[in-house]
């Protein structure tokens, strides 16, 4: 009995041992088994790594099976919501819950006691779209899933509100974009200069070509001349099918030939230039955006199906006009109604522009120049306010055919055309030839080198300093001595006013010059207009008399644009006060500068009077337009060498000195032969005239 005792009581620690080993190995068996929280945090680190293969396995096979998607097929339904509302980030965070209402795993509870097989925890996802930040709060469902080594393993049960919270089974996603309408262009009045239009698109149904596609594709061709290649092309695109409507091209015709089967017309909006060939130059137009477009988006604002200001105002303005695009993420059903809004941004329409410009003054002033095949630019001012009220350059082009497209013949006779219809010559900078005369009396009287009465005994039709010009002369055109300021303005002496130049020396005229607006654009950069020059960079000190000579009449290194040329003679019609040129109604301006004393303007103006009222002075033909013009001629030679026949630029600028309200500077290029700056005088003077009648 003893013995058994002892061996019980020996047993005893070795069965207290065991039982505690035992015990605690079970309890590591149960701290090894899987927690729900491991498949949470894995779930909410591919998500936010956008591992969609990855997520797939986490999910039950039964939720995956009610889906009817399988792993290829799930990863492609994410990736595709992701790409199409691009999103660029996930982030996705357990939602906190108040401990009171949580068991102590974290898990939600109910006042009974929770399933130890299912497992619930909410997260917030925070999607970044093209549209901004999309943020919902989620509910993750875990059931404890055996698994055939008879271990267990928590997965999630799928569902497709865990894409998106209002997406039930079947639904889809859908991205619009909103498109913003581009503001119009208006001039002074409101009446459009660039707005909304329809075209005639034409294009091709192909089941409907006949029996012979392509005998009725080569008649088709000649008809709207396109080349059939371009007709086989269209048709050929991945997505056409027989039935569909492919577009061609633009017509201005409202009618299909009854011989042209397959052929459809509809109506189109597009933008559209009411004053056509008029104010192209000016307001310019749109087209698609090219590849080259897409590579110089820096902001990665636009697309490929959009259209981008590529010329003139509606390429400067690009900004202002085209708003900013909006889009739409909403949830449809299967059969694509609207389940609910994801998120929206509006597009916001591009801004109106309203000009100075008067759209009757701008067509006739074209017509003016244009009519007469010419190539040149004309400017009309007012110069009491500073508003330009027309800028006009021929040749010009159809900018209604640069948006619908142009015929290869169109774009060829384009091409060939040696006037170059595509520049711009309202900002092109020439020498401004005797025109610039004005401003060297103006320069002169302000130094109190020149008076209106000076004179200079002149000999014969060239003159030089001394034997230091070499064999270098300053040539006029007409022989007078002696010569006076108002004189050398009214004739147009060369060596008048190269005499003066010299005498004030090259500082005193530099400063004299200046400040009629070189060096300064007037704040016009949506015009890209270029501030003029009276010289090049290394010669801007006038060092040499001969260049100092020549810039006098507006000839050596001189460059003026016609819309400075225009400002430059406001000071003559405002007391002395430069005014500087406005195109945007509205748009900040500085305030009109004196740069020259009330009575130096008059003297001048009183001079450029002559001009037009004297016998034998240069625009003397505009003496019979009413009221009292003033003006000043120019005709300035452009040559490779010194004495070599060169082409000659004709110039003339002219104002009312009784009715301040207007103020017009022409230039005519190539008009050697036809009688120089004369030409230029006698093409406007019918358009003054009805101007003057106007006014009257």
């Amino acid at each position: 009995m003893k013995s058994k005792r002892k061996l019980m009581y020996g047993l005893l620690p070795i069965l207290f041992a065991g039982g505690i080993g035992m015990y605690l190995y079970m309890q590591n068996n149960k701290e090894a088994e899987a927690k729900p929280q491991t498949t949470v945090n894995q779930y909410i680190e591919h998500l936010q790594k956008k591992e969609f293969d990855q997520l797939y396995t986490l999910m039950t096979s039964a939720s995956l099976q009610e889906s009817g998607m399988n792993k290829e097929q799930f990863v492609e339904k994410y990736n595709a919501i992701y790409s199409g509302m691009e999103v660029s980030t996930v982030k996705a965070e357990i939602k906190p819950v108040d401990v009171a209402e949580t068991a102590s795993d974290g898990s939600k509870t109910d006042a009974e006691k929770p399933n130890p097989d299912t497992y619930e925890v909410d997260y917030n996802l925070q999607l970044t779209t093209f549209l901004g930040e999309v943020s919902e709060t989620h509910t993750l469902k875990l059931v404890r899933q055996e698994l055939e080594d008879g271990g267990k393993n928590w997965q999630i049960n799928w569902q497709p509100s865990l894409i998106l919270n209002d997406m039930v089974k079947g639904s889809k996603v859908r991205v619009r974009t909103l498109f913003p309408d581009r503001g119009d262009i208006v001039d002074r009045d409101g009446l459009p200069l660039a707005t909304k239009g329809t075209m005639n698109e034409w294009g091709i149904v192909p089941e409907k070509l006949g029996d012979n596609p392509d005998q009725m594709i080569t008649r088709i061709a000649s008809h709207y001349q396109v080349s059939e290649d371009a007709i086989h092309k269209a048709l050929a695109q991945t997505w056409v099918k027989p039935e569909y409507f492919v577009p061609i091209g633009s017509t201005e015709e409202f009618d299909v030939p009854e011989s042209l089967s397959g052929v459809t017309m509809q109506s189109k909006e597009i933008r559209y230039y009411p004053l056509g060939d008029a104010a192209a130059h000016l307001i310019g137009y749109v087209r698609k955006a090219t590849k080259e477009d897409l590579d110089k988006d820096t902001e990665g604002y636009y697309r490929a199906e959009d259209w981008i200001g590529k010329a003139g105002l509606e390429q400067s303005m690009e900004k202002q006009l085209r708003g900013e695009r909006g889009g739409l993420i909403e949830i449809t059903d299967e059969s694509g109604n609207s389940r609910s809004e994801l998120i929206r941004k509006d597009a916001v329409d591009g801004q109106n522009v309203q000009l100075t410009i008067s759209s009757k003054q701008q067509k006739k002033l074209y017509q003016t120049l244009s009519s007469g095949g010419d190539a040149g630019a004309m400017v009309l001012m007012n110069p009491t306010d500073g508003n330009l009220l027309a800028l006009v350059s021929a040749p010009s082009y159809n900018p209604n055919k640069m948006v619908t497209g142009l015929t290869q013949a169109e774009w060829d006779a384009y091409s060939a055309n040696e006037k170059l219809p595509f520049i711009n010559r309202v900002t092109t900078r020439y020498a401004p030839g005797s025109t610039f005369k004005a401003i060297t009396a103006a320069a002169g009287l302000m130094e109190k080198v020149t008076t209106a009465d000076k004179t200079h005994e002149i000999s014969g039709l060239q003159w030089r300093k001394d034997d230091s010009w070499g064999g270098y002369y300053v040539k006029r055109v007409k022989s007078l001595s002696p010569v006076n300021m108002v004189d050398a303005l009214v004739y147009s002496d060369n060596i008048y006013f190269a005499m003066e130049a010299t005498e004030m020396g090259s500082a005193k005229f530099i400063d004299g010059i200046q400040k009629f607006g070189f060096d300064d654009n007037f704040g016009l950069d949506e015009l890209y207009l270029k501030p003029s020059q009276y010289a090049n960079e290394s010669h801007k000190d006038l060092s040499s008399e001969v260049l100092l000579a020549d810039t006098s009449y507006g000839q050596g290194e001189m460059l003026m644009s016609p819309i400075h040329l225009a400002a430059a003679f406001t000071p003559f019609v405002n007391e002395g006060k430069l005014v500087k040129p406005v195109l945007i109604a509205g748009k900040e301006t500085s305030d009109p500068e004196v740069i020259i004393t009330p009575d130096v303007a008059n003297t001048v103006k009183d001079a450029l009077r002559e001009v037009v009222s004297r016998q034998g002075g240069t625009a003397h033909t505009l003496s019979s337009v009413a009221g009292s013009l003033a003006g000043k001629t120019g005709t300035a030679e452009l040559k490779a060498k010194k004495g070599q026949q060169g082409l000659e630029n004709g110039f003339f600028v002219t104002f009312d000195t009784e009715s301040p309200s207007f103020l017009v500077a022409a230039v005519i290029e190539e008009v050697n032969g036809r009688g120089g700056s004369h030409y230029v005088v006698d093409r406007l003077k019918p358009f003054l005239e009805k101007l003057k009648l106007k006014e009257q």
